[in-house]
């Protein structure tokens, strides 16, 4: 997922929600200095966090990924891992945006793992900050072609609302040098209702609140923003 042509396009066509995002997240993030960022992508959250004097670690499942954040991000510290099996540091805050948890296989109760790991994590009062596609209404498409500075993708965008998950389907071509490369990846991601999601993270020890926005930036339609706080236990 995200090899290195993908990776190249997406840093270079859609990062500006990463960017767009960030001083909202850095407001929420005010007094929380160690922060986790999952799905890290090519480090644009990275790169505004740690010019902040935040700790910063981040996580992405793409080395290309990867390598991106940390040109563009050398302050921070960066791995290759999944959230699934990704060992979490103790930190204050944990942030995973662009609907990254949505890939994580396996579906709520995965989910739910996640959940529990990220608690024994934070610190308390500690803030797990991340968004979730709630509903795919307005995101299935026929393909359709995107074009950049070399790059032109071809995705495609599918439900199958008896799994609810939504599929997308993206060939890539990308020109290096007098050579065009060819490649083709599929991502699948879980659709989840608000009620569902937010009990398991009750279940787990947080107190929750939902957003349709981070700061002004509106997220995509069907999107939801979580802004989670551990409780301490009683």
């Amino acid at each position: 997922m995200y090899a290195t042509d993908l990776a190249h396009a997406h840093d270079a066509g859609f990062s500006s929600f990463a960017a767009k995002s960030a001083p909202a997240v850095a407001r929420l993030l005010r007094g929380h200095r160690d922060v986790v960022e999952l799905g890290c992508g090519s480090g644009v959250l990275a790169a505004y966090l740690t010019a902040r004097r935040h700790r910063y670690v981040g996580i992405d499942i793409s080395p290309a990924m990867v390598r991106l954040a940390r040109a563009r991000a050398p302050g921070g510290r960066f791995k290759v891992a999944s959230i699934g099996n990704a060992a979490l540091p103790v930190c204050d805050a944990i942030v995973a945006l662009g609907e990254v948890v949505t890939y994580v296989p396996g579906g709520l109760p995965a989910l739910a793992r996640f959940f529990r790991r990220a608690h024994r994590a934070l610190r308390p009062g500690g803030l797990l900050v991340f968004d979730f596609m709630a509903s795919a209404r307005g995101r299935t498409y026929a393909p359709r072609l995107v074009f950049g500075d070399g790059w032109t993708l071809e995705v495609a965008a599918r439900v199958d609302r008896g799994s609810r998950v939504l599929t997308r389907d993206i060939r890539i071509l990308r020109r290096v040098g007098r050579t065009v490369r060819a490649s083709r990846e599929t991502h699948r991601i879980h659709i989840y209702d608000r009620t569902s999601l937010t009990a398991a993270l009750r279940r787990s020890g947080f107190a929750v609140a939902l957003r349709r926005s981070l700061g002004p930036n509106r997220l995509l339609p069907g999107d939801v923003a979580v802004i989670a706080r551990k409780m301490p236990r009683i």
